[in-house]
């Protein structure tokens, strides 16, 4: 085998080396115009600001110390740029496409076109204008994709930008904030920072920051350090959120904790939500256990299977529950339930209906139609029909 050595701000033109190749500071290699990528059945071996004019296959590409520029297509097995001392780094520039089996930079890599690698290591940034196919994706940096990413690990010390899709068979770890413009497709997402993206499918997420998507199917669980907003429809079975909260339409959340406003399109389906701030809704919601520490707003009907609690205000048309506390006041048409409890000094505008009614001391009732209603001291209400009533002497109601 020979060596090919191109010497510091020399200008070669090769179309082949048997052997390595070896380029020095400043020096420039142009491809001949009669072959289609230089072939070196070796090491492309750089060192410095290097500049090759056309593409290139090779065994392996070792660049340190330098920016490498490639103006064309490169395809080789082992990739590696290291820095060494200097200060802004060294930095692979592939204006075609880059195909290798193993990439480890500690520096930067930025690709033009399409990028197909087993597993890379990237100690800087890193910039893929086209598609990018790998499997191990390390980024200490920022990353940045024009077109869709796809791997079967990814994992960002930095920041994330996609303009496309990103496909991730298993882990998608991303320390600083996430933004893909298309979908993301993961088995557990978890980003340190903010996460915006459209379509989102996993099985678990976990976000330190706030949520921005457009719609979401999650198997398990999604848990948000700050505030979370889905505009179409998101399907998951628990969900927890310390900032407020919005979904869209035909959402369903199986278990829901919020500390902070939450709201909510039409035909809203739940099991189990727990809201520490104000709970509103577009038209009609359903579920079985419904917990605020706020005020509650919708339109139609708010269904429960099982108990509605409310420390705080409640307006809806209608309420339909096994169980209901107000805590606070109720402003709407009427609530049907098997027992309803109204505490001292709450407010209901409407009728109740319910098998027993209990109105606790100084609070104000409107209707009641009830099998057992019992009265405590100075309530008023308007009408009360009842089989059975126990009413305090000070309270005020009329009866039919």
């Amino acid at each position: 085998m020979t060596k090919i050595v191109v010497e510091e701000d020399q200008e070669m033109e090769l179309t082949k080396v048997d052997g390595n190749l070896e380029i020095l500071d400043g020096a420039t290699v142009i491809v001949s115009p009669n072959v289609e990528y230089l072939a070196v059945s070796g090491d492309l071996i750089s060192k410095g600001d290097v500049v090759i004019q056309g593409s290139i296959v090779a065994g392996g590409l070792r660049h340190k110390n330098g920016y490498l520029e490639i103006e064309g297509d490169a395809k080789v097995k082992e990739i590696s740029v290291s820095s060494g001392k200097m200060r802004n780094g060294s930095k692979l520039i592939v204006y075609g496409n880059l195909e290798g089996i193993e990439a480890e930079i500690d520096g930067s890599l930025e690709v033009e076109k399409d990028f197909i690698c087993k597993d890379v290591d990237i100690m800087g940034s890193c910039k893929i204008h086209g598609e990018a196919t790998v499997e191990e994706y390390e980024v200490s940096g920022s990353a940045k994709h024009g077109k869709d990413l796809k791997a079967k690990e990814v994992e960002v010390n930095g920041s994330l930008k996609a303009s496309q899709s990103v496909f991730v068979e298993e882990d998608f770890e991303i320390s600083g904030s996430a933004k893909i413009s298309d979908t993301l497709k993961a088995v557990s997402v978890n980003v340190g920072g903010s996460f915006v993206c459209s379509t989102l499918t996993a099985t678990e997420v976990d976000v330190g920051g706030s949520v921005k998507i457009t719609r979401g199917e999650i198997e398990e669980k999604i848990d948000v350090g700050g505030s979370f907003k889905c505009e179409e429809s998101l399907r998951v079975p628990k969900a927890s959120c310390n900032g407020s909260c919005r979904f869209g339409d035909n959402s369903q959340v199986n278990v829901l904790n919020i500390n902070g406003a939450t709201k909510v399109g039409s035909d809203f389906v739940f099991q189990t939500i727990k809201v520490n701030g104000a709970f509103n809704f577009d038209t009609n919601a359903s579920g079985d256990t419904l917990t605020i520490n706020g005020a509650t707003q919708g339109e139609g009907l708010l269904k429960l299977n099982e108990k509605l609690s409310i420390n705080g205000a409640l307006h809806v048309d209608k309420v339909e529950a096994d169980e209901v506390d107000i805590a606070g006041s109720f402003d709407g048409e009427e609530i049907k339930a098997r027992f309803i409890h109204v505490s001292r000094n709450s407010r209901v505008k409407g009728t109740l209906i319910a098998e027993k009614v209990i109105v606790e001391d100084e609070a104000r009732v409107e209707n009641i139609i009830a099998d057992d209603v019992e009265l405590g001291e100075k309530v008023k209400a308007l009408k009360v029909q009842a089989k059975n009533l126990n009413a305090d002497p000070s309270a005020k109601y009329r009866t039919e």
